[in-house]
């Protein structure tokens, strides 16, 4: 009878590490796409962005954050490094925009319990975020569901695309900023979250029309 339990005991325990270690390997993968979409398409790229059509994007792009760790970069570290190279045009925008942002979500749309995306920077031409412990309420730029049927455009198809918005606040000084789209994944309880950085080039904002008032004719 006790080697019986043992043994019960024993595979209960495998069992256990078992669905512990599938619950460690539990990834998704997913980027920021593009950082300003227009009518036209899209107009400003992340850092270090690869292209879709690289075969071997999700290797190269994917920058998976684990176990919450403060000290871990929030950019991608050799590829979206400040200043380094950068293939495709970065957004260039005005104080006021709305800004478009796309990105896939590889199978991750959920509706009942969606995750979040949080945008951040400095506010501060130049200055960068470099580590998880910057992000805070003090630097929060917006957020955004990540994939839903509400804000993706065919929820049926894994790879479609989803939709977010922040907007530029409307006194930002000219200058080069960074910003970084932090996706709060998090459905590994180790902690499980992505990152893309990317520039936002904040031109001088358009000077205001003057109103012209008629008066009285004579």
């Amino acid at each position: 009878m006790r080697t019986k339990m043992s043994s019960r005991a024993l595979s209960s325990a495998l069992l256990a590490l078992c669905l512990t270690s599938s619950i460690q390997l539990v990834s998704a993968h997913s980027w920021l796409d593009c950082t300003n979409m227009g009518p036209d398409g899209c107009a400003g790229y992340p850092l270090g962005y690869p292209g879709r059509q690289d075969v071997d994007i999700n290797t190269k792009y994917t920058y998976l954050v684990q176990e919450r760790r403060p000290d871990a970069p929030v950019c991608q570290p050799g590829r979206q490094d400040i200043p380094g190279s950068n293939p495709f045009q970065v957004a260039s925008v005005t104080p006021g925009q709305n800004l478009h942002l796309t990105w896939q979500p590889d199978g991750h749309l959920d509706d009942a319990n969606p995750s979040t995306i949080e945008v951040h920077w400095t506010g501060v031409p130049g200055q960068q975020l470099h580590v998880r412990s910057e992000l805070t309420p003090a630097t929060l730029l917006g957020t955004m569901v990540f994939g839903t049927s509400a804000n993706c455009d065919q929820p049926s198809e894994p790879n479609t695309w989803c939709h977010g918005h922040i907007t530029i606040p409307a006194m930002t000084a000219p200058g080069i900023y960074q910003a970084v789209w932090w996706w709060k994944y998090d459905r590994n309880p180790h902690g499980e979250e992505y990152s893309t950085c990317f520039e936002l080039n904040v031109q001088p904002a358009p000077p205001l029309k003057k109103r012209r008032i008629s008066g009285p004719q004579f």
